[in-house]
């Protein structure tokens, strides 16, 4: 079902994160059979548990860009240089492979997965890691007649498996499970996961639950969305364009001038919320809609992040990209019918182009956009760079390193840290 907004329609760009599952490689059974026991060896343990500790710190730390890839069901995280020339760090889901078929089996599951580092589409959300890179979310999916799906996090320090969703069923003469999905840690460390494709929930540490809510930002009436990350202690399913007060986000949207409908941005509120998604209302709260004109001409704007607390960088029909200045006193919550503000152009940062793209991302320090252009008729993409500071033509960094091309995505470094509540208002 698709957003509802006092009756306009509003149009909703989803990045979904990958349920990339890594292979089960568990020996083949009769069907009428469960699937054996696997039993890891003790060396092998240690030492894919040993490289993981090592090397997921690495990449969360890595200063220069992060690149992912996918391969036969695995996937692959590199760090490399700012010239996408050395690589400092890298990880493999291979490695991680054995481990999570044993918890798998012991879970009396199909198949157990951790998700890419770079998400679907080059944002996470919530990431697989957690901050300090000692443990990582685990989805134990179960066959379709079987039971709901588990959730938890393998320790990388001593290879257990904490199966949250098995400490939540109820057993004995009154049943009751639960079906658990999408985990991953937020900034602050906490693991979060969806239940029963209705309500959040947080745990810390040792395993205790606390329910969250949803935000209505970037909402669409439907529970099939499998991206969020959180802002403060929130849901929020706005993919890269929360804004770093973390009051509100601009959300792609329908905006009419006049007889024209143009793509733009409607700056939602985080702190409208509900605690389930089937309590989410028909007509969701209004927010003021922005649109861009530029050179008297309306522009289509697709928000892709914000570079500060006043610049919004938008992706335009043209595969081209530029920046739009927003007051964040644009962004209200008492907004009862439909409105609409105009903006002009700042800075192109990238011209238009026949040429698709097909990954972009900031720089951790937020200075310059990297672009992942399709070659039409060869192999290999290229990389550019434009700078958000200086703008000028992009430059040509190369090609996409030979290791990583297939199915190439670029971590977009877009959440930002958000500042104290009341700040930017």
């Amino acid at each position: 079902m698709g957003n509802r907004r006092g009756g306009w329609p509003a149009t909703t760009v989803a990045i979904l994160l990958a349920t990339t599952g890594c292979a089960a490689q568990a020996g083949p059974a009769a069907p009428s059979q469960p699937s054996p026991s696997v039993t890891v060896t003790a060396d092998a343990r240690k030492s894919a548990l040993a490289e993981a500790a090592k090397s997921l710190p690495a990449l969360l730390s890595a200063p220069g860009p992060v690149a992912c890839s996918r391969q036969d069901g695995q996937w692959q995280a590199t760090a490399y240089d700012d010239a996408f020339r050395t690589r400092t760090a890298t990880f493999s889901s291979t490695t991680l492979a054995p481990l999570l078929t044993e918890i798998a089996t012991k879970a009396g599951g199909q198949e157990a997965f951790v998700r890419s580092l770079c998400g679907e589409k080059g944002d996470p959300g919530i990431s697989p890691v957690s901050p300090d890179g000692r443990r990582v979310a685990v989805q134990v999916d179960f066959p379709a007649s079987g039971d709901p799906t588990h959730v938890g996090w393998l320790d990388l320090g001593t290879g257990t498996f904490t199966d949250l969703t098995d400490k939540s069923n109820k057993k004995g003469y009154v049943k009751e499970t639960f079906s658990d999905k999408y985990p991953g840690f937020a900034p602050d460390g906490s693991f979060w996961f969806l239940r029963d494709s209705q309500q959040f929930f947080s745990a810390d540490p040792n395993g205790r639950l606390t329910p969250r809510r949803l935000s209505l930002a970037c909402f669409s009436n439907r529970n099939e969305d499998t991206f969020y990350q959180v802002v403060r202690s929130v849901a929020v399913m706005c993919e890269g364009t929360v804004h770093p007060s973390g009051r509100f986000a601009a959300d792609p949207s329908g905006v009419a001038k006049g007889m024209t409908l143009v793509q733009g941005a409607e700056l939602d509120i985080l702190a409208n919320t509900v605690d389930r998604y089937e309590n989410a209302p028909l007509q969701l709260p209004f927010g003021m809609k922005v649109a861009v004109r530029d050179h008297g001409r309306l522009q289509d704007c697709s928000p892709v992040a914000w570079v500060n607390a006043t610049d919004l960088l938008c992706a335009g029909a043209g595969n081209n990209f530029y920046t739009v200045q927003i007051d964040p006193k644009t962004a209200r919550n008492d907004i009862e019918y439909v409105q609409s503000t105009e903006v002009k152009v700042k800075a192109e940062i990238a011209p238009v182009t026949e040429t698709m793209i097909s990954s972009v991302a900031l720089s951790r320090d937020r200075r310059s956009l990297i672009i992942v252009a399709d070659q039409e008729n060869t192999d290999t993409d290229q990389l550019y760079r434009a700078s958000l500071v200086s703008p000028s033509d992009p430059v040509e960094i190369g090609p996409v390193p030979a290791e990583s091309k297939e199915h190439f995505t670029l971590l977009g470094n877009y959440q930002q840290p958000v500042r104290a509540a009341g700040t930017s208002r």
